[in-house]
Formats: C-alpha cells, structure tokens, sequence
C-alpha cells in the first residue's frame, strides 16, 4: 500500500512539474531573450538602416532592442528559397516593433512563424473558395492556420521598405499593423485594442471620409489604402511612420487619431535634435557616401566629427 501511494505522489508532482514548466515557458523565454546581449552586428545594421530607431535616445534605443530580442524569441522565421540572414532577421524584428513601441511588453502571440520568400509572389486562388482574396502580385499576407498565424513577407520588398524612408512605403510595418488591428479580435480597420472607446466612432468617420477621398482620386494617401478598412489601417501605418509631419499637415484629424491609437509620435523621433540630421536624411547620406565614406571621413551626421568618432562608434 505505501508503494502505491509513493508512486501515485509521485506521478503527481511530475504532473505538478511539467505543468509547472507549461506556465513558465513564455517567462522563461523571456528571462532568457534578455539575458544575452544584443549583438554588435544587429546594432550596426539597426544604426545603418532603420531610421526610426536612429531617431530614439539611448534608453529607448535599448528598449526597442530588447523588443526585438523577444519577438525573435518567441517568432521562428524561415527562409523559403531564400536565406535569413542578420539583415532579413534584423528587419523583420525592426518592422515587427515599430507599429507598438508604445505599448511596452507588447506581444504578437498567435503569430508563430514568418516565412520570407525572395520576392513577390502571384497569388493564386481556387474555384472552390467561397470567397475570393485580393488579386495581383503580393509582397506580404498575414494568414491563419487554425489557432495559429503566420506571416509571408518578401525578402525584396522588406529591405526596400527600409532602404527609402520616405516614400511611404514599408511592406514589413504593413504587415504588422494588420496583427495591431486585429488585436481586439477583428480586422476591420479599427486599432480597438489602443484607440479609447470614445474615439471609436470619430475614428471610424474619418476612416470613411479619408476612403472616399483615396477612392475618388483626391488623397496623396496610396490608392492600394482604398481596398477596404483594414489595408487602409496598414497603409496609413507606413504613412505615419515614413512621413508624419507629412501626414500631419495633410490630414490633421486622421494624424491625431492614429498617434492615440498607437500611442506614439514620430514626428517627434524624426527630427534633428543634438548633433544629429533628420534620420531619414541621416541614412540617405550614408547610403550615398557609403562607397567612399572612410574611418577618417567627416560623418553624413553633419555632426563635424569623423565618421569613427561619431556614428561608426554608435554602431559599434
């Protein structure tokens, strides 16, 4: 008799155990995303390639990084054809943070996989779908796989996205901000989960009047924003984020709405403060003086200091 009662104790502290374990794993993913340092490598292509975290002070700068640490944790990426290397890896991660980077802790938690694919792809649909998807050559898609998503994202179009931070174009945070919207549990173009109740309706007047301009040809909002609300969600998203004081200017009420929304203000990180340009055009010329930019160089930054004394150094 007490061999069976030692047994059943202890059958049932390995049950306790492992379902102790089940209820950890995500804290312990975390601790353990956190407790390895963010790569120098990651930094530099970071420093050289996303404005918006160019924009950030230091502190900030580390958040956004441990961000990126935790999404990579728990979002397994493949590469489909193609590689993922440091920069595919660095930027997704990049496009990942930037649509909630001012929700602290934030997570994407039915989103498991992102696939990266070489370039766009030609979707193609069955006769014996109910409803027919979008048509035409895909860059991105968010689908869902039972109580799982993944995302597909164009290896081309990402690094393109970043590469011009100012055409309003960013493929990653497009995709990213289809997940924001869906937070609240539908993508109907509502950012329910951060946009306050009373706010709900204001927002979705605005919506509607800034489709009708979008449709009618009237907006400098992109013509792809006029599929239905949720792709306008995500265009205004790349908008917001490449061009705020541009959106701003332009659409005032839509502008405030969507910093509510998101709690964040970009135009406000990118811009020239300290020694710095405008991070946009930071990049810009580097990219352009890339080539011939030595150690000894006066820095793009226009900061009067040579290149490894000043953002060579950041990077490092």
């Amino acid at each position: 008799m007490s061999l069976s009662y030692f047994l059943a104790g202890a059958a049932l502290l390995a049950v306790l155990f492992f379902f102790y374990r089940y209820l950890t794993a995500d804290a312990r993913r975390r601790r353990a995303a956190l407790a390895m340092p963010f790569p120098t490598a990651w930094r530099t292509l970071l420093t050289e390639n996303v404005a918006f975290y160019d924009g950030l002070e230091g502190r900030e700068k580390t958040r956004f990084e441990q961000a990126m640490q935790l999404f990579l944790a728990r979002t397994r990426l493949t590469g489909v054809q193609t590689e993922v290397d440091d920069l595919t890896r660095v930027l997704t991660a990049a496009a990942a943070v930037i649509p909630v980077f001012g929700f602290p802790g934030w997570e994407y938690p039915t989103l498991h996989e992102v696939l990266i694919v070489p370039d766009a792809w030609q979707l193609e649909t069955r006769p014996d779908q109910e409803m027919k998807p979008l048509q035409g050559t895909l860059l991105g898609s968010v689908q869902s796989f039972q109580t799982s998503q993944y995302m597909r994202l164009s290896r081309a179009a990402l690094v393109q996205g970043f590469a011009d931070a100012e055409d309003k174009h960013n493929v990653g945070v497009h995709e990213f901000a289809h997940l924001v919207d869906e937070a609240d549990g539908q993508i109907d173009g509502v950012p329910g989960a951060g946009l306050p109740p009373a706010l709900r309706q204001p927002w979705a007047a605005v919506m509607q009047r800034e489709l009708a301009a979008i449709r009618a040809g009237h907006s400098d909002i992109d013509a792809y924003g006029g599929t239905n609300e949720a792709e306008f969600f995500a265009v205004v998203n790349e908008y917001f984020f490449e061009r705020p004081e541009k959106l701003q200017e332009h659409h005032p009420e839509l502008f405030d709405l969507l910093a509510q929304a998101l709690r964040q203000h970009p135009e406000q990180t990118l811009t020239a403060h300290g020694r710095h340009l405008d991070p946009r055009q930071w990049l810009r010329q580097l990219r352009a003086k890339k080539k011939v930019l030595g150690r000894n160089s006066p820095c793009p930054c226009g900061s009067g200091q040579k290149y490894k004394d000043c953002h060579l150094s950041q990077a490092a």
